[in-house]
């Protein structure tokens, strides 16, 4: 059950660093003439595996950063 639960979170953590990072990428698009990069660029690219590997990690850290922020929102706007 605990390894289960280990390999959801993890799952989860990556899946939510890629979103950040593919809207903030998008986002920053708009703004610039930057070319539009597809969902599956940032959740597993193409490549060697040391660049698969650094991007997890970056999607865990992203995903991380955020999660920890959402949660401080939510205690500093509920009390």
């Amino acid at each position: 059950m605990d390894l289960e639960q280990i390999i959801s979170g993890r799952i989860i953590l990556e899946f939510l660093g890629a979103s950040v990072r593919f809207l903030g990428y998008n986002l920053w698009t708009l703004s610039n003439d930057n070319d539009f990069r597809t969902f599956s660029s940032f959740w597993s690219p193409g490549g060697s595996i040391k660049k698969r590997d650094d991007n997890s990690d970056r999607n865990h850290m992203i995903g991380g950063i955020f999660l920890g922020s959402f949660v401080m929102l939510l205690i500093v706007f509920n009390t």
